[in-house]
């Protein structure tokens, strides 16, 4: 089972719909996804999957609930786990409380062939534990000059801790092309000259106003605009992750038809 944990240094970069669009675009090639919403305290992956959670984590810490009991189903057949909104008290777990929680998500019930966790921005223990725990990393950062410091910086601690840990870079709300390629390979190549750390190029997501429209809709833009560009990026960040081949241009053209005659019906 793969466990990919998504991060950032810096909040406002879309790492939670990154999170939720990227398990509607697997689960669409065929994988079996588990999101783990565990931006404890300010959770809202389930808002974003057009769901209303009544338990979440700490239902599970507390003993009230086993994970199987809490794991809900979203758009698309995405199954996923609330990490509890304003609940303070999961700001501060234990290694252990971390490891018992992971402990229950590898023996639940609902079989998964990969768990995405989308985790809290910045750096601390928790955060770290839960990169940590998790089998590769996606880094999410912005073409913004503080945003692209704290992602080097949570690069490099996580390097400290663990230098064999695979982490992928993904370059999000790109203005253009050009700049969005310029920001990824030069992120790379400092890591890689100051840090002796190769990172995968995961891919870019240009800006698109359509997306904030999507999220007070609360359904992902891959699910509310299957055909845009944005849909279309996202669809080939997935196939890079598996590994699998990048879809032809006139694929992308003929689903682009398809897309907008399922929509007029």
């Amino acid at each position: 089972m793969r466990v990919v944990s998504i991060a950032s240094g810096k909040g406002g970069v879309g790492k939670s719909c990154i999170s939720v669009n990227l398990a509607v675009a697997l689960r669409r090639l065929g994988v079996r996804v588990l999101v783990m919403d565990a931006d404890f305290g300010l959770a809202n992956v389930d808002v974003m999957l057009g769901a209303t959670s009544k338990y979440n984590v700490s239902h599970v810490l507390n003993g009230e609930k086993t994970i199987g009991e809490i794991v809900q189903l979203g758009h698309e057949g995405v199954r996923f786990i609330s990490g509890g909104s304003g609940v303070s008290d999961l700001l501060n777990m234990s290694e252990e409380r971390i490891a018992q929680l992971f402990s229950g998500i590898m023996r639940t019930n609902a079989p998964a062939d990969m768990i995405i966790i989308d985790i809290g921005a910045g750096i601390n223990e928790n955060i770290l534990q839960m990169v940590l725990a998790s089998t590769e990393t996606i880094i999410v950062t912005t073409p913004e000059p503080t945003a692209i410091l704290d992602a080097y910086a949570l690069v490099k601690t996580i390097v400290q801790r663990d230098a064999a840990h695979s982490m992928h870079v993904l370059i999000n709300k790109c203005e253009s092309k050009k700049e969005a390629l310029r920001v990824q390979d030069g992120f790379i190549e400092v890591v890689g000259r100051h840090l002796g750390k190769n990172i995968n190029p995961l891919g870019i997501i240009m800006n698109d106003n359509e997306i904030p429209m999507s999220i007070k809709r609360q359904a992902p833009i891959t699910v509310s605009a299957p055909g845009n560009a944005t849909s279309r990026q996202i669809d080939e960040i997935a196939r890079e992750l598996l590994d699998m081949p990048e879809t032809k241009q006139s694929d992308n053209i003929f689903s682009r038809i398809f897309a907008k005659i399922l929509g007029e019906r």
